[in-house]
């Protein structure tokens, strides 16, 4: 899996489910037009949410000495 292409948001992502993407006048039930407003926040909350399980599962994530010497000259302490 990759950053770069699993969790990054596109311009074609964002065509395809923003409000300016459906016609002027929304001819659904009160539930279908609701669903065209919530595609995009569900979109980016998906994509978000991914994002956060991917950093949170990867292992092989080191931090530099040169932060951890930074944090440290600052008085925090890393868990």
């Amino acid at each position: 899996m990759s950053i770069a292409t699993d969790y990054k948001i596109s311009s074609a992502d964002v065509s395809a489910v923003h409000v300016e993407a459906q016609p002027t006048i929304l001819r659904g039930s009160a539930a279908q037009n609701k669903q065209v407003f919530d595609a995009y926040s569900d979109m980016i909350v998906t994509h978000f949410n991914g994002l956060c399980d991917f950093i949170n599962n990867d292992t092989s994530a080191t931090v530099d000495r040169d932060v951890l010497e930074l944090y440290a000259s600052l008085g925090w302490v890393a868990d």
